[in-house]
């Protein structure tokens, strides 16, 4: 089951994301970036401030990002298990942990990006290693420790050089080749979602 906290504030619109289009075409990262970006836009969702606005879009992904990573979590270049997303409160760069295919514990970051050319920066993944390190006692020797999820087309090389073999990237065009028209995946993203409603959502 879904461990992350984020839907139960927003269950009808978390349903919303994660079902099949009402025009019938199959679901892909295309399809639940432009209804995400309907939900925040000035006619979706009444939001408090921006800082909501923001919060719900990352929120979102986060999401995203468990069921995926618990989906594939046997996958050797990219599985995780033991998913288990960090409180708001204790979010120093490090939105979940988890132990990777070699058995070692890893970071996640997650990262949305509007505009897919908006790489993600080496500060932002440097704030996940060393919180990771000294908050999680993550082994600073061990390879694919830090994983980014992240609708960005790309992390920069800055990030790709100095954290080599230490980073997984899950970006855009992975995520497009693993999940677009993937019915199956979809349709376990949304069972989850039900899943989590029905326990922690409904009286």
């Amino acid at each position: 089951m879904i461990k992350c906290t984020h839907i139960a504030k927003y269950p009808v619109y978390y349903t919303q994301l994660f079902s099949v289009p009402q025009d019938g075409q199959p679901n892909s990262l295309r399809v639940f970036d432009n209804t995400l970006k309907r939900m925040i836009s000035p006619k979706g969702i009444s939001f408090r401030d921006d800082d909501e606005r923001q919060q719900f879009k990352g929120d979102v992904l986060e999401v995203l990002s468990e069921v995926f990573f618990t989906r594939f979590c046997s996958d050797p270049r990219m599985g995780l298990t033991d998913y288990t997303p960090i409180d708001v409160t204790n979010d120093y760069g490090v939105d979940a942990t988890g132990i990777n295919a070699n058995g070692d514990l890893a970071m996640v970051q997650v990262k949305y990006r509007g505009n897919p050319k908006d790489v993600v920066t080496y500060a932002e993944i440097a704030r996940t290693f060393t919180a990771g390190v000294l908050r999680h006692k993550l082994d600073p020797t061990k390879d694919k420790t830090v994983f980014v999820f992240t609708t960005a087309n790309d992390v920069s090389h800055q990030c790709k050089t100095v954290l080599g073999d230490k980073l997984v990237v899950v970006n855009r065009p992975f995520l497009k080749r693993t999940i677009d028209n993937n019915k199956n995946f979809w349709a376990l993203c949304l069972a989850d979602i039900q899943q989590y409603i029905q326990t922690h959502c409904n009286p």
